[in-house]
């Protein structure tokens, strides 16, 4: 997809599709939804969703990086958060993507954790690792960590709030960090 086809007027409908795609998932298989299902519960043409996408995986992972790119726009709205792996980052991120549980979980039990590490991977690679100034590994790791940490807290029902849990990993975080040293 070309930067003319991602400007904000048509986030819209580009939001409508994914979220037709991740709804679809929950009725049946990803292989067994149709074009004509997912433009039928978007509200759109083929044409317009052709215009947009040649495959359903592209759909998905389109939406992905329209919710990554919200969130990496939000966190530096919030700089009071902290950096990387600190409590409020943590207690953030687990609140943004709380928005987003249902598709999140979605894709998830549908096999697709992998598709949505990627495409983190993806956005951290092409937007965030030239202006960070450490390694791409630490941003490997972060994504995946917080990935991982989000899904088995939805998973368990919220068992703990997320300023619970963000003090208990930022806690973890800075006694592995004393132990290295």
């Amino acid at each position: 997809m070309t930067e003319n086809q991602k400007t904000d007027r048509n986030r819209f409908t580009r939001m409508n599709i994914g979220e037709a795609v991740a709804a679809l998932l929950k009725e049946k298989e990803f292989d067994k939804i149709k074009i004509s299902e997912i433009t039928k519960k978007a509200g759109v043409s083929r044409m317009t969703y052709y215009n947009y996408y040649e495959t359903k995986e592209q759909a998905l992972k389109d939406y992905l990086y329209e919710l990554i790119k919200e969130y990496m726009q939000e966190s530096n709205r919030h700089p009071e958060t902290g950096g990387m792996l600190t409590y409020g980052h943590i207690v953030f991120s687990l609140m943004f993507f709380d928005r987003y549980s249902d598709f999140l979980l979605t894709l998830n039990n549908a096999g697709f954790y992998g598709m949505i590490i990627n495409a983190m991977n993806e956005f951290m690679l092409e937007h965030i690792s030239n202006i960070y100034g450490g390694c791409v590994y630490e941003l490997y790791c972060y994504m995946g960590a917080l990935l991982n940490l989000f899904i088995k807290w939805e998973e368990n029902r919220k068992d703990m709030s997320a300023e619970e849990v963000g003090r208990i990993i930022s806690g973890f975080l800075i006694e592995k960090i004393r132990d290295e040293i």
